[in-house]
């Protein structure tokens, strides 16, 4: 991972230059406010994939011979459409959302 001091570190939020890193996962940051919203991503995806099911249905498409397949059937499943929406507003968060 780039240093804090690295001209291409950018905070996981909002892009400027990263002052800290979250305790938790290394990633950088640059104010409180940024960590609570990073913080609070964290959560709720942590508590998504304590869901047996969920993590069952991520065992069973990482080992599936036809990963696609398995993917368009796990996209039916709502708990894997929660986790999916999730990971995709951590990844790339709508401007115009309202957290």
């Amino acid at each position: 991972m780039a240093s804090l001091n690295c001209s291409t570190a950018v905070c996981v939020i909002c892009l400027e230059k990263p002052k800290y890193r979250c305790p938790a996962c290394r990633v950088p940051y640059c104010s409180l406010t940024c960590f609570r919203e990073h913080k609070g991503e964290s959560a709720a995806l942590r508590s998504l994939l304590l869901s047996p099911h969920l993590r069952q249905l991520m065992v069973n498409l990482d080992q599936a011979d036809d990963k696609a397949k398995l993917m368009r059937a796990c996209m039916q499943e709502p708990l894997f459409l929660e986790f999916a929406d999730c990971c995709l507003r951590i990844v790339d968060p709508s401007p115009n959302e309202d957290s």
